[in-house]
């Protein structure tokens, strides 16, 4: 099949998007670069399909699957030794289980349907990245390529014109894959039907149907050239706004977006497959179509590399940061083509016999995967117990001064710094729970109340940083913070929860939030926090005895963030506060409580 350097370089465009939306969300809605590479995927692998069936009657199906596994395999098990060294010496004891599962379901290829099972929202990837966040789409794609050959094969093997029966499935796949996303859409679970194959389908089928009425092969004459130049042009700007406008929890996404983006997507491939249009010409820019070369490398190093490589290991922040993570990415990705995935695709393995070959190296990683993510112990959470001199002296019954945070994730970071301080005496008890949301009330306020009465805390602080990723469905419009009802909900329930953190001997704080960082530094942002901290004093003012603690203002003072303390940064993913960076912090919070104590035990003395 003739070789079309254009479509290259639309694999190439389809990269760009991507890389800069995990830029920290530079480019709002680069993440549909994915969309474009699902319809190319589509249409090229249904294109050698059809061409092999005219060409030999018939289609090799092992043949197919080994050259898929020659050029995607290979670079794939080339990654677990590095997820593996990750896990070993540089994950979180907390994250390691995690890791192991996403690395298996990586290898197996069904990392999409592994996120979707254990409800996490992939729109947070920022706020707790982990390395194999991105595999979800190689696991579609590999799906596809898997089950799409067989339905072929099998509607070949009829006696019905081959391309009317391939275009005829391919419509019916798209149709299904629609109503499917319309029937499983939630506002406020949306990964669902972003990450499921049978809802991402469409975009496939999309190709996979263009590719029985043009091949790269196929030559326009002069009039058909000149309409597609006009409609290559407008479906590029329409792609452009999109990527530049739309966010993975908008609803039009899933109620017409995404779509109609897949349709801009066709309208390129037919554009590229012409080299003498505009848009054929453009796409044929040699920058893009090398890019386009070694996608697959690129996509595949590109995120564990960004989240490796934080701030603080590189000493770098903003377009400085990201111009080290793209120039890492290029370099192992450009090294794997040369050395790695261009032998293996064109000459085979270099040694042995690929059936032993195989199923030994993924043994070998998975015993890497496995090993690298053994279980490792949470450091110690209680400090010798002696006195923490701060505070008033400590009674025969109260040894220790205990420290409670209760909330989401960012209240176990912050507990994390607190621990960070060292100071005697004081123990820190962590009742955080990740991407919970006081809007559904799932950060654990059931059992505050029997928390507290456990614990015996002498303070306990309310923290909930990531309150602005949440938001609630209203009449089937995603809402966040700032709109009435949003604002109600979350009000109610901090009220609520506040009286059960209340006990006899111990002060009770609700902790307002800074502005984010890196990808959170928006102005939208800024304003739904605002809302947030707002509704935080008035649920504290509300409930007698809690305190305001304002961390925002700390961290925050008149709007303008501190990044980093002597120690190092103190947000490194914009969010969640680091042990060393956050030490000045700490101080300051335990400071805090240590005022309110003894104003608290001269008021009692008078």
């Amino acid at each position: 099949m003739r070789h079309v350097p254009a479509l290259d370089g639309l694999r190439g465009l389809a990269l760009v998007g991507v890389l800069l939306f995990h830029a920290n969300g530079a480019l709002p809605g680069g993440f549909l670069g994915v969309d474009l590479f699902f319809v190319l995927s589509g249409f090229l692998i249904t294109s050698l399909l059809l061409a092999e069936h005219e060409q030999t009657g018939r289609i090799a199906l092992s043949a197919f699957w080994v050259r898929r596994a020659r050029r995607l395999f290979p670079a794939l098990l080339a990654l677990m030794p590095a997820i593996a060294l990750y896990g070993a010496y540089f994950a979180r004891p907390g994250e390691l289980r995690s890791l192991r599962g996403e690395a298996l379901a990586t290898l197996g290829y069904v990392a999409n349907w592994r996120t979707i099972l254990s409800h996490k929202s992939y729109w947070q990837l920022f706020a707790s990245p982990s390395p194999l966040e991105h595999t979800w789409s190689l696991a579609i794609e590999e799906q596809f390529y898997v089950v799409w050959p067989l339905l072929v094969a099998a509607l070949l093997g009829l006696r019905i014109p081959p391309r009317r029966a391939v275009l005829a499935l391919s419509l019916t796949v798209a149709v299904a894959s629609i109503v499917a996303t319309l029937v499983l859409f939630e506002p406020g679970a949306t990964s669902r039907v972003y990450l499921g194959t049978d809802t991402r389908a469409v975009g496939i089928a999309l190709g996979a149907a263009l590719a029985t009425l043009v091949s790269p092969a196929t030559t326009l004459d002069v009039s058909w050239r000149r309409a597609l130049d006009v409609a290559g042009v407008i479906a590029a700007l329409l792609l452009g706004l999109a990527w530049w406008k739309l966010t993975g929890e908008s609803r039009f996404l899933y109620h017409g977006g995404l779509w109609l983006t897949e349709l801009a997507a066709l309208v390129l491939i037919v554009c590229a497959t012409q080299e003498q249009s505009w848009v054929g010409r453009a796409l044929a820019f040699r920058p893009l179509r090398l890019l386009g070369a070694v996608s697959y490398g690129v996509y595949l190093w590109h995120w564990p590399v960004n989240v490796f490589l934080t701030p603080d290991r590189v000493h770098a922040r903003g377009l400085l940061l990201h111009v080290v993570h793209f120039a890492v990415t290029f370099v192992i990705a450009g090294a794997s083509y040369r050395f790695l995935e261009r032998p293996i695709l064109t000459r085979g393995l270099p040694f042995g016999r690929p059936i032993y070959v195989v199923p030994a190296a993924v043994a070998l990683a998975v015993l890497l995967v496995v090993r690298g993510t053994y279980a490792r112990k949470e450091p110690s959470t209680a400090m010798p117990a002696v006195a923490f001199q701060s505070f008033a002296p400590p009674s025969p019954e109260a040894p220790e001064h205990r420290v409670m945070l209760v909330g989401d994730s960012t209240s176990s970071s912050l507990g994390w710094a607190l621990r960070g301080v060292r100071a005697p005496g004081l123990v820190v008890e962590l009742r955080g729970r990740d991407g919970c949301t006081m809007l559904a009330d799932t950060c654990g306020g059931d059992s505050w109340a029997a928390e507290t009465e456990e614990v015996r805390p002498d303070a306990t602080l309310l923290m909930l940083g990531g309150a602005f990723m949440h938001g609630i469905g209203v009449d089937g419009e995603w809402r966040k913070a700032c709109f009435a009802e949003w604002d109600r909900r979350f009000e109610t329930t901090i009220e609520q929860r506040l009286v059960d953190l209340k006990s006899a001997r111990g002060q009770v704080w609700a902790v307002t939030i800074p502005y984010g960082l890196e990808a959170w530094d928006t102005a939208a942002l800024h304003a739904e926090v605002d809302c947030i901290n707002r509704s935080i004093r008035k649920a504290a003012s509300s409930v007698p005895g809690v305190q305001t603690l304002e961390l925002s203002e700390y961290l925050c003072p008149k709007g303008e963030c501190q990044i980093a303390s002597d120690a190092g940064t103190i947000r490194p993913d914009g969010v969640h506060f680091a042990i060393d960076g956050g030490g000045a912090m700490a101080r300051w919070v335990l400071e805090r409580i240590h005022e309110r104590a003894v104003a608290e035990e001269a008021a009692a003395a008078h």
